[in-house]
């Protein structure tokens, strides 16, 4: 259950740039999250376009960025339960999205010419997502992208670990319970 939240300075893309980058970007956010790029994944992941105004809303250095890259600057906020994605597909997903966006605007997408292209993920904490008047962790998660089973391996000791540091440190029963 992926979302990415794509905030851009207003006239980046076209609609038909768009329609593709959110097609593409799925499939990366997926693959990051549950390892796999599925129909029921793609039922629950969300991309959203934010536009900004360069002019009178987006600043670099306190001052309106009217020097911006071709096709303007990118901040790609991504959001994910704890869990979901080890470092090394978050490294692979920041690399996956630079190239996604170098290549529809046809830039050169390498450090630092598009350094102002921001990937950030974020992870919920356990306990803190909701759906369907639920709430869900990873493995509901998982299970419901159509992730897979070696995607446990990661999570699991890790929702363990996170589960034994509460109780090491004396956090009420409570905050133990997922």
């Amino acid at each position: 259950m992926p979302l990415l939240r794509i905030t851009h300075q207003r006239g980046a893309f076209t609609d038909t740039q768009k329609a593709l980058l959110a097609d593409e970007l799925t499939a990366a956010i997926l693959i990051a999250e549950v390892g796999a790029d599925t129909p029921a994944g793609r039922a629950v992941a969300y991309v959203l376009f934010n536009e900004v105004d360069a002019k009178t809303s987006w600043f670099v250095g306190g001052k309106p960025d009217l020097d911006a890259p071709k096709g303007g600057r990118f901040i790609f906020d991504v959001v994910y339960p704890v869990g979901a994605a080890p470092q090394s597909d978050k490294t692979a997903l920041h690399a996956r999205i630079n190239a996604i966006i170098a290549k529809t605007l046809d830039v050169d997408g390498s450090f630092p010419n598009r350094a102002g292209d921001w990937v950030l993920v974020h992870e919920v904490p356990d306990g803190n997502w909701g759906a369907s008047g639920q709430t869900v962790g990873i493995r509901e998660i998982n299970q419901a992208a159509g992730g897979g089973a070696e995607r446990a391996e990661y999570f699991e000791p890790l929702l363990a670990a996170q589960r034994r540091e509460r109780e090491a440190h004396g956090y009420p029963a409570e905050a133990n319970r997922r």
